[in-house]
């Protein structure tokens, strides 16, 4: 059974020039995870989700004028609604998660359940032109696993 049998039916793909609180309204209105980020010829660049942001939100660690980079993280809790205001008018492109886990829809579904496991994001589905032909969720995957043996009995 390959990957692609487990695809989710509800999908979202954004334009790599669509604000992220434009991106945030369509996963909230989608009720979906991520959204595809694709361009004009449907190209795959990566995924975005409310994930991606509060990544992007995080302190940085703090880098010393020589390049020494020191992993104390610097206190901003008032400022971090502030850095979400400041990111809201950005372009998806520039959050993005460009390596999401990902597999091709011809692999077998083994692969698909051991690189959601380890990854614990939703699965992208690329084609071999780098397209994106959908998401694989824990959701989808266990029921196009039911399916599988409800179809075997």
């Amino acid at each position: 059974m390959p990957c692609h049998s487990a695809i989710t039916e509800n999908n979202l793909y954004v334009g790599p020039n669509e604000t992220v609180e434009e991106v945030l309204k369509k996963i909230k209105k989608a009720k979906v995870f991520a959204a595809a980020v694709v361009d004009e010829e449907g190209t795959f660049l990566g995924t975005f989700s409310e994930k991606v942001v509060l990544n992007n939100l995080i302190p940085v660690s703090v880098a010393m004028a020589d390049g020494v980079q020191i992993d104390i993280k610097v206190q901003a809790a008032p400022g971090i609604a502030k850095r979400l205001a400041k990111v809201m008018p950005l372009p998806v492109y520039d959050l993005m998660d460009r390596k999401p886990a990902k597999v091709s829809p011809d692999d077998p579904i083994w692969q698909g359940v051991s690189t959601l496991t380890k990854s614990g994001e939703p699965l992208c589905v690329i084609d071999e032109k780098g397209k994106f032909l959908g998401m694989i969720t824990y959701g989808s995957l266990v029921k196009d696993l039911q399916d599988t043996t409800t179809s075997d009995s």
